[in-house]
């Protein structure tokens, strides 16, 4: 047996955020017996998924100083390529220095080598530096990429602009695992305590794109007219302790849960009445699939893509200073009847399947580019 071909990906980090669980999605589905993945960080630090990669034949590599010098990223990358090689493809998660990444791989006869935008990051402040870096990237990327993906057409368009033609892959979900589960519900829920309550649900990292302030100001204007309500937050991230602190300021500490490293979010989902996503910006946030997919009602930011709403189970509405739209929305949301089990069912056959996603990723891996 022919030894599989290997991809190089490339983070940041390798924490439990949603470009991770993309990739691992894909990994964990993918025939590893033809395409097996490594993975290269530039900070020496254990990842939430480490275990699992090294389980499934996969490699980790880190670079040996974390200095950010385009020197000390050229010559790690390299020593990388040329040790662990030989590669079939790179893929690069790292925005706009994909362009840097896949310039060292070129260099390194790398045949393809694929820049990926997930994220929209219209929160960043624009400066003339910024603009300039940006501007740079591009023509980086443009110069040096075989392919261009990107999760959503609004993430394509932050990305690469005009200037570079892409291909939106949307996030893929195993849609067998997240499916309603009426008894995982009233034993989860039996669980923590919350069974009559209403619970409000949130997954994602605390960090300012994710707008967790305005979660708990909603969660507070709620509170003040019922005291049935309870909020689970899943997440990990900087801004963590800053919002158990405005929790313990509104005397709300003992009706919100924060959780992190959860590996059975499906069964959250099930147990949870409404899921909320007050956002800044996204790329294509897969949390609101996996929502969708358990039948449960989302409500959305109006910043974020209305390709992710393939369910009359999602709402979008504005987060200009409209704590109280929200409230209402949820009390409504809250009391309707809905059978969740029938939308893993709708869901089976979109863009957002699993299966589709690697069917569209494999070619992508496997031509012989240049």
């Amino acid at each position: 047996m022919s030894k599989p071909v290997r991809i190089l990906h490339v983070f940041n980090f390798f924490n439990q955020g949603g470009v991770e669980n993309f990739v691992m999605n894909v990994y964990r589905n993918i025939d590893r017996e033809k395409i097996q993945f490594d993975f290269a960080f530039p900070i020496h630090q254990k990842g939430y998924f480490d275990d699992e990669v090294i389980s499934m034949g996969g490699r980790i590599f880190f670079f040996d100083s974390e200095k950010k010098s385009l020197w000390n990223y050229y010559k790690n990358l390299r020593r990388i390529i040329r040790e662990n090689g030989p590669y079939a493809a790179i893929h690069s998660h790292v925005y706009y220095f994909s362009g840097y990444i896949l310039f060292v791989a070129k260099l390194c006869g790398i045949k393809v080598r694929i820049a990926h935008s997930h994220e929209t990051l219209k929160g960043r402040e624009q400066t003339v530096i910024r603009k300039m870096y940006q501007w740079f990237m591009r023509h980086m990327i443009k110069a040096n990429a075989t392919h261009c993906l990107a999760c959503s057409d609004l993430a394509g368009k932050y990305l690469f602009s005009k200037q570079v033609s892409y291909q939106v892959l949307y996030n893929g979900i195993d849609f067998q695992r997240f499916t309603y589960k009426n008894n995982e519900r009233e034993a989860l829920r039996q669980k923590l305590g919350f069974q009559e309550q209403k619970i409000l649900i949130n997954v994602g990292r605390f960090a300012e794109q994710k707008n967790h302030v305005f979660i708990i100001n909603i969660f507070k204007e709620l509170c003040s007219r019922s005291s049935n309500y309870r909020l689970i937050l899943i997440g990990t991230g900087p801004l963590k302790n800053s919002i158990q602190e405005l929790c313990k300021q509104y005397g709300l500490e003992d009706k919100v849960l924060f959780l992190f490293n959860i590996k059975n979010t499906e069964d959250y989902y099930s147990a949870s009445d409404v899921f909320i996503l007050p956002s800044l910006y996204e790329g294509m946030p897969i949390v609101s699939i996996e929502a969708q997919s358990t039948g449960l009602p989302s409500l959305l930011s109006d910043k974020i893509t209305r390709e992710v709403g393939v369910t009359d189970i999602v709402e979008y509405l504005s987060i200009e200073d409209n704590i109280v739209e929200w409230a209402d929305r949820i009390e409504t949301v809250t009391e309707q009847c809905i059978d969740r089990t029938v939308y893993v069912n709708r869901l089976l056959n979109s863009p957002f399947n699993i299966n589709k996603t690697i069917a569209d990723l494999i070619p992508i891996y496997t031509t012989k580019s240049e």
